[in-house]
């Protein structure tokens, strides 16, 4: 997913952000721009920085990724952000689904049907 961003910092190239479950967050910056920030009139606006960011979530698959192993495919890694799409939410029938299958792997459980 590709968008222009205004952050408050200098953004590195390559962020690489790990989360607890063993997938991580990619975010990838090029086009950096310093810039002021919006003021009212008479007053200096303060420092920003715009970007063009493209960010994607990676899978568990994708562990042993270092922002030193996307820099060096930068070109690559980038392309394969700005394609990617955030998976859209599950529909009810969906939800429902995953519902039912959880509440049968209980009762299968609880009853002796299955073990644990």
């Amino acid at each position: 997913m590709k968008y222009t961003e205004t952050l408050d910092h200098a953004p590195a190239a390559v962020e690489l952000e790990r989360l607890p479950d063993g997938t991580a967050w990619l975010r990838l910056h090029k086009d950096v721009v310093q810039g002021k920030t919006e003021a009212p009139e008479g007053e200096e606006g303060g420092p920003c920085w715009t970007a063009t960011t493209a960010v994607a979530q990676l899978g568990t698959d994708r562990a042993a990724e270092t922002v030193e192993s996307i820099t060096a495919n930068l070109d690559d890694w980038w392309t394969y952000a700005e394609a990617w799409e955030e998976q859209p939410p599950m529909t009810l029938n969906q939800r429902m689904d995953a519902v039912e299958t959880a509440l049968a792997d209980i009762v299968d459980i609880m009853t002796g049907g299955a073990e644990a």
